[in-house]
């Protein structure tokens, strides 16, 4: 028989911090990618110096790509909460 090893609730917390870390992160790189893609082929014109209009295209995106992380905490909280739950229900 093999037992399932139970997790306190701070490692519980620790794990859902650290899976929402990465999953924003993820999600914040491709807003900032995709953001910076569309405003570089829209403003950026066929000029032979554009570096101010690639830095500002580059910037703009800055701004949403950060709005997630706003709500890391009560995303990972909830994540954590749904896990334990599910472990004192299983047990």
């Amino acid at each position: 028989m093999s037992e399932a090893i139970q997790l306190s609730d701070q490692e519980i917390r620790e794990r859902a911090r650290r899976l929402v870390y990465e999953r924003l992160a993820l999600l914040s790189a491709v807003i900032w990618a995709v953001g910076t893609a569309i405003l570089f082929i829209a403003t950026v014109p066929v000029v032979d110096r554009p570096q101010r209009y690639i830095a500002v295209a580059m910037t703009i995106p800055l701004v949403p790509a950060a709005i997630p992380w706003l709500f890391y905490g009560r995303i990972s909280d909830v994540v954590a909460r749904r896990w334990i739950a599910r472990r004192d229900g299983a047990a």
